[in-house]
């Protein structure tokens, strides 16, 4: 079922008889916001997917919005106005910002065919899921998976946008699940950082990925492993000699090391922060500035911290394709870590167009599923010695 929402009679008799023409005959309309959420009350699960317009009077477009998520409605939206092009983005960007199932946005009058495109993305109810066979992530439990080195370290390469050259790799953090399949980071990493582990994790990940390092340098493999810090471990002031130790352990220097620091994380306690992140560069390690572009005071800690590399927030580089103001902010963010003498790595690049944007505007790196995915220790060892060309 679809819930129709549009304050113009006009509009709104016309987008129903368009979907009425593509097949839809189960259409509810609301000539209001209010109304809408009438309809709602009466219907609840049966709609799929809601079409809304953006201004109108009393209650507009993103006011219901707010509404239909405070509801967790799983419908899939369409938002539909007269506005111009840049608002429509926003309203798009507010939509997936409540986590909610955007199908698309269209601008007055739409055509049949553009209408039945986005509806068309509507996934239809999938079969129930098998139980979760994840374990409870109970402290115990935790602490358990830590002393049993069941984390593991995954790799994404970097590679240089010149040579082509694989030139480092991200580490990034992976639990196997004895039932089969992987515990995602977005669900251990929280209970990890709740549980007071979250130092203990990146220790745990910095020992393993140290000893793949020695390895693939006695293969004679030779690049550099970023290792992504947050902010809670950086507050701990003995992380410097912690994992200076660990590096030497493994017949490694620390300039083979990449402490990725991610900028959407507010610095709770600046000085402390100040003073870890600061060491860490005394004692050789290179310091990265991590989603670049979507945390706070990003100008200020590129002056007052001694970052050598900038990684621009893999959201830019993928509107750049289709948003003007992105490909400006992607353009400026290269220029400035080349002034400020910084290697630019541009994350999420996920087509060839994409990637022509980071070379053209004079990025060095780049990382992102159109080269490869995180893999595995053996199959990353594949492809490091693979030639390429980008």
């Amino acid at each position: 079922m679809v819930l129709l929402v549009d304050d113009d009679e006009f509009h709104l008799d016309m987008i129903y008889a368009q979907l009425l023409a593509i097949g839809y005959e189960r259409v509810v309309c609301a000539a209001s916001g209010a109304q809408a959420l009438a309809e709602l009350e009466t219907w609840g699960p049966a709609i799929g997917t809601v079409i809304c317009d953006l201004s109108m009077p009393d209650m507009d477009g993103l006011v219901l919005i707010r509404h239909l998520a405070q509801r967790h409605l799983s419908a899939g939206i369409i938002l539909l106005s007269g506005a111009q092009g840049e608002i429509l983005h926003s309203a798009a960007r507010l939509v997936s910002a409540h986590k909610m199932n955007l199908l698309g946005v269209l601008a007055k009058p739409c055509s049949n065919a553009q209408l039945q495109q986005l509806l068309s993305r509507l996934q239809p109810t999938s079969a129930p899921s098998r139980p979760d066979l994840a374990p409870e992530l109970t402290a115990q439990r935790l602490k358990l998976a830590l002393a049993s080195g069941e984390f593991i370290p995954w790799y994404q390469p970097k590679l240089d946008i010149r040579s082509g050259l694989v030139v480092g790799v991200e580490a990034l953090a992976r639990w196997p699940c004895a039932a089969g399949g992987m515990i995602g980071p977005a669900r251990f990493v929280p209970a990890m950082e709740a549980a007071g582990l979250a130092d203990a994790l990146f220790f745990a990940m910095a020992r393993q990925v140290a000893q793949d390092l020695s390895d693939w340098q006695r293969q004679h493999i030779f690049v550099k492993a970023a290792l992504n810090l947050s902010m809670s471990t950086a507050l701990n002031l003995a992380v410097p000699e912690q994992l200076q130790c660990i590096v030497h352990k493994a017949g490694l220097q620390p300039s083979d090391f990449i402490i990725e620091v991610t900028e959407s994380q507010l610095m709770v306690n600046r000085a402390l922060i100040m003073e870890s992140l600061t060491r860490l560069s005394l004692m050789g390690f290179v310091l990265s500035i991590d989603d670049f572009g979507t945390g706070y005071s990003s100008l200020v800690q590129l002056i007052d911290l001694p970052f050598k590399e900038l990684k621009i927030d893999g959201s830019f580089v993928q509107r750049a394709s289709t948003e003007q103001k992105a490909q400006s902010v992607l353009r400026m963010a290269i220029l400035l870590g080349n002034n400020l003498a910084m290697q630019v790595v541009a994350e999420g690049v996920e087509t060839q167009e994409q990637l022509e944007f980071v070379r053209l505007w004079g990025g060095h790196m780049v990382q992102g599923y159109h080269f490869a995915r995180p893999m595995p220790l053996a199959e990353c060892t594949a492809f490091l010695v693979q030639p390429r060309q980008l």
